[in-house]
């Protein structure tokens, strides 16, 4: 089983309500982009014969089991492209109230309550870098001048570089073997290829495919 998240689509997560993602760029914020996106990247795994499912920003049903989790985003017009993914140590991410303010491993006082969390074993860190790999080797092949984008493709973050996708809370809200979180590039400035769901969806689903071959379980 595959889960695919649609980053900020509502219902969203308690604790991270407030989240609700870039309000500009390709399909008018990151709310109808990753709608759409998230669609599309279930609909190829199914049709290559993968149990895929789609979850909203609330990740559903909690803690469920499968063999990959993957959460789609894009990211700032000052950001870029790139893969983070699920590493030992630290847990998730603390925000102000429903999610404002620079994410913290330790709640805020005024935090807002969150959902009992998963744990990432030192095997899923594993396997989650593993796909993360398999991810990027595909989109870096797409993320492209050609294809329209004009930042760069940051690839797989080290653990310790970007707390905000590297200690995202849909990693403690699943069982999922591996799990990652895709940043498919920064809205407004990388406009013309976000408009490219088509073109994402195929190496995002490639990219889970490969990993799903590799571990024999396809």
């Amino acid at each position: 089983m595959v889960w695919i998240q649609a980053g900020h689509v509502g219902p969203r997560e308690p604790g991270y309500a407030a989240q609700t993602g870039a309000a500009a760029g390709a399909y008018g914020s990151e709310i109808g982009f990753t709608r759409i996106l998230a669609r599309k990247v279930v609909t190829r795994l199914r049709a290559a014969g993968v149990n895929a499912r789609l979850t909203p920003g609330k990740v559903t049903p909690l803690a469920a089991r499968g063999a990959v989790f993957v959460s789609l985003h894009y990211d700032v017009p000052t950001g870029r492209a790139l893969i983070g993914h699920a590493v030992t140590g630290g847990g998730e991410n603390y925000y102000h109230g429903e999610g404002f303010g620079t994410p913290s491993p330790t709640p805020y006082a005024d935090s807002a309550p969150h959902r009992r969390a998963t744990t990432v074993s030192p095997a899923v860190a594993a396997r989650s870098r593993e796909l993360a790999r398999r991810l990027a080797r595909r989109y870096r092949t797409a993320f492209t001048p050609a294809h329209g984008a004009r930042t760069t493709f940051g690839g797989v973050q080290t653990p310790t570089a970007n707390p905000r996708v590297m200690h995202y809370y849909g990693f403690y809200r699943t069982r999922a073997g591996a799990r990652v979180l895709i940043e498919c590039g920064a809205g407004v400035t990388d406009d013309r290829f976000l408009r490219r769901t088509g073109l994402i969806s195929r190496v995002v689903s490639a990219g889970v495919l490969d990993y799903l071959r590799a571990r024999r379980l396809r």
